[in-house]
Formats: C-alpha cells, sequence, structure tokens
C-alpha cells in the first residue's frame, strides 16, 4: 500500500480551506448576536490570537511526534489512557455534530440555486460525495481542497471588494465602538470555532512530506491569513446591514447570503453563493472527514471502538472511519436539531476538554527525550510549558463565558452523552478483559513509528543524546 504524503503549500491550502469553511457562514450571525456588531472586527482578531496560543501545545506534539490521531494518541501514551478515551468520545461527538452542521449549512444555500431539493437531502448527498473522495486516499482529497480554496478565496473576495462600498460605517469606529467584555469572551468563544481548522495538519501529521517545518509555518500562514480575512468579512456584513437598516437589523442577520443580495447583481449572487458559500462547507467537510476519521481509526486500532472501524483501503485512507463517522453524521441530520444548539455543544466540550490533550507537553520530554530535543520549534521546555499552562487558562476562561450562554437542555444532553460513552468503555473493557485483552494496556503501548524517531533521534545526536534511566 502506497504511503501518500502533502507538500507544504497542499499544507496551507489544507489549513486555509479547513479554516474557511462552514464556521464563518453559520458563526457570524450567532457571533454578531453576542459580542454586537460593531465587537465583530475585534472579535475575530482576537479569536485568532487566542486560537494561536491555544495551537502552541498541538505544534508542538505535531513536531515531535506526528501521530495519525493527534491528540488521542498523545493523551493515551503520554499521560493516561483513560484521559484518552475522554478525548475519543468527545472527538468522535464534535466530529459527527460538525459534518452534519456543515452539510446542514451546505444545504442553505444550495437552496439559492436548487430552490426545490429538500435541505435534508441536499446535506446528506454532500456527506456521502465527500466520503466518497475522502476514501481515495490524502493525495485526492487534497487535490479537490487546493482547486476549491482556490475558488473559495476569489469568491469571498468579491464579497468583502463588491459590499466595501456599500457601507457608511468606517472601520475605525467599528474597532473604537465600546464593546461589553462579558459578551466578547462569549463571542469570542463563538468565533474561536470558526478558525479552527488548521489542527487537522496535526491529526495528519504521519502524512505530511515534512512535518517539523510544514506544520508550524502552514498553522501560522493559514490562520493569519483567514483572520483578517475573516473580519474584514465581519465588518463588511456589520457595516452594509447598519446602513441599509440601522443597528436593529444587524441583530437580525441570518446568514451572509442575505447580505450579499444587498450589493450583488443575480450573476455574482450565484457565484458568491456557489464558489463561496457551497465550497467554503465542502471544503470544511473535506477536512473534518480527514480529521475526526482519524481519531476513530486511532482509537479503534487500540480496541477502544470495534477493530474493523481501523481498516485501511488500498489508499490508505480509512475506509470504515469515515463511513462510520458520516453515517452518524446523517443520521444527525436527518433526526433535525438547532444549528444554535449544536454551535454551543460542540464549542463548550471543546474549551474545557481540549487542554486535556496539553498534558501531554509536561511528560514528553521524559518519555521521548531525543525526539523532542530534535524537534524544528526549539524553544526551552520551561516555556513551552508556560505557554502550555497559559492555553490551558485560556481555554477554560473562554470556556466559562461559553457556559454561561447554555441552557439547561444543554447540560442534560451533555451528562448523558458522557453518561452513556462511560457505559460502552466499562462494558467494552469487560468484554475484551474476557478475551484476554487489556483495553487499556493496549491504549498505552509502545507506538513503533514513535520508537523508531526515538532510536534515529538518539544516533544523531550522538554523545548528546539523553538516556533514559
Amino acid at each position: 500500500m502506497k504511503q501518500e504524503k502533502m507538500g507544504f503549500w497542499s499544507c496551507i491550502l489544507m489549513g486555509i480551506g479547513s479554516i474557511i469553511g462552514a464556521s464563518i457562514f453559520a458563526n457570524t450571525p450567532i457571533a454578531i448576536k453576542i459580542v454586537g456588531g460593531h465587537g465583530i472586527i475585534i472579535g475575530f482578531i482576537l479569536a485568532a490570537v487566542f486560537v494561536f496560543i491555544k495551537s502552541i501545545p498541538e505544534i508542538i506534539l505535531g513536531i515531535s511526534l506526528p501521530a495519525t490521531g493527534g491528540s488521542y494518541m498523545y493523551l493515551s501514551r503520554l499521560v493516561h489512557p483513560v484521559l484518552g478515551a475522554i478525548n475519543a468520545f468527545t472527538q468522535l461527538a464534535i466530529g459527527v455534530l460538525k459534518i452534519a452542521t456543515m452539510a446542514l449549512t451546505f444545504s442553505t444555500y444550495f437552496k439559492y440555486i436548487v430552490p426545490s431539493c429538500p435541505e435534508v437531502v441536499s446535506a446528506s448527498v454532500a456527506v456521502v460525495v465527500f466520503t466518497i473522495i475522502s476514501c481515495f486516499g490524502l493525495r485526492i482529497s487534497s487535490l479537490v481542497q487546493n482547486i476549491c480554496v482556490a475558488v473559495l478565496i476569489i469568491a469571498l473576495g468579491c464579497y468583502v471588494g463588491l459590499g466595501w462600498g456599500h457601507t457608511e460605517v468606517t472601520i475605525t469606529e467599528m474597532i473604537t465602538d465600546t464593546v461589553q467584555l462579558s459578551a466578547l469572551w462569549a463571542g469570542m468563544g463563538i468565533m474561536h470555532g470558526s478558525l479552527i481548522g488548521a489542527n487537522v495538519l496535526v491529526y495528519s501529521a504521519e502524512e505530511i512530506e515534512n512535518p517539523g517545518r510544514d506544520i508550524p509555518m502552514a498553522y501560522l500562514i493559514s490562520t493569519l491569513f483567514t483572520a483578517i480575512f475573516y473580519a474584514l468579512i465581519g465588518y463588511i456584513t456589520v457595516g452594509v446591514v447598519e446602513t441599509q437598516g440601522g443597528m436593529k437589523a444587524v441583530y437580525g442577520i441570518s446568514n451572509l447570503a442575505e447580505v450579499s443580495k444587498i450589493f450583488m447583481n443575480n450573476g455574482m449572487f450565484l457565484f458568491f453563493i456557489a464558489g463561496g458559500a457551497l465550497l467554503a462547507v465542502v471544503t470544511s467537510i473535506n477536512s473534518a472527514m480527514m480529521m475526526f476519521a482519524r481519531i476513530t481509526f486511532a482509537a479503534a486500532r487500540d480496541g477502544l471502538f470495534p477493530k474493523a472501524i481501523s481498516k485501511l483501503n488500498q489508499h490508505g485512507a480509512p475506509v470504515v472511519s469515515l463511513w462510520f463517522n458520516s453515517i452518524l453524521a446523517i443520521i444527525s441530520i436527518v433526526s433535525g436539531y438547532n444549528l444554535d444548539d449544536v454551535v454551543k455543544l460542540t464549542s463548550i466540550p471543546g474549551l474545557f476538554l481540549t487542554p486535556l490533550s496539553f498534558l501531554a507537553v509536561f511528560t514528553i520530554k521524559y518519555k521521548y527525550p531525543n525526539s523532542y530535543a530534535r524537534r524544528s520549534i526549539k524553544t526551552p521546555h520551561w516555556l513551552n510549558c508556560v505557554l502550555t499552562a497559559i492555553s490551558i487558562a485560556a481555554c477554560l476562561i473562554l470556556g466559562w463565558y461559553v457556559f454561561g450562554t447554555m441552557e439547561a437542555r444543554h447540560y442534560i444532553l451533555m451528562v448523558v452523552f458522557y453518561g452513556v460513552s462511560l457505559v460502552y468503555t466499562i462494558i467494552r473493557y469487560f468484554y475484551l478483559k474476557k478475551q484476554g485483552v487489556s483495553l487499556f494496556s493496549d491504549m498505552q503501548s509502545v507506538y513503533k513509528p514513535w520508537e523508531e524517531m526515538e532510536k534515529d533521534a538518539i544516533a544523531k545526536l550522538g554523545d548528546k543524546a539523553i538516556m533514559k534511566n
């Protein structure tokens, strides 16, 4: 089976395509209502700073010990398998709901082109089509992503360029306006989800030609580029609507398509919908499938989920894991749910539980000292620990503000989900134990590629190599 790899530019385009996606269309109206119209620019810029700070631990781990499955692998091998299990279930829920949300966002904009097509049908078809594409491996997926991103940037550029002359509100007015701090933090909690996406590179690190160089560079470039782009889109969205109908109209924004109709003719509007909104969503679906299917794959390989889910096809794609996640997403689509609820339900676990994976930064130096010593970004370990502690604190603070916007049904759904996950894990543990298999031992077993990297690092470091006791 041929191992397919992504190059530097594919990583950048994958990062941009993963970030610019359904979230800018789904989350921007929600964030505007929370943070207030004039806070959207500052909100996106600060959210980008937060996302990059939050990403530092992931980048450090990704360039030191590349692994398909990302945070699950780091938690189960470097911290404790129980935390790995929590991460696997969290990412499974987030992944399924994100794919479903993206597909439904796709259907919302697709109806502008084909009004007679039911949203559930177009959303489900979108999931199936991109699952099939993902089954052909990373090279095909990244090629499709690269083409889509190029057209997407042009379409969103048209939104900014054409809308610029239709707003009487200046950027300076928006930036200098007073914004309530608690609302800004809560809005950032939603907006940070719109800027997350480049971490797909960490979860596919073993499938990148030069992860030590490409992951941090692509992460920085794609996040910075997208943050500026998002701030401009936010400015146009609020500015145009406020100019037309005042601040009251700003709080009534439901999607960007309605705003674009104000300053686009029919031809440009259709291009924006097809090349902007629809491609933004499909690039998100594509990258989300790549990322979350690989987490499920890694957990199944260890036995947490049925082993059949860890099967690879001839293209090196986790085909069963892809279809497993996609079928659950389609079930979610058909069942119907409230988009605002899903945005909050996926933001909270991400903000409160993602810091668990950061704990691996504190232990990696002692478990794989030489691989860690040879990482491409050679910041001192103490500084990495400080930055990680800051990332954890930022996640918890932001999560607390988002938590304050939740309702009783949100808490109940989360408690039920983790309760069911706990019961499943207990049943799975004893089922495997009867077969002579120790689930948690397998989840923290030696990962051969890391052992080989450590041996290679020892050989290259020579006398400077660190020998574990």
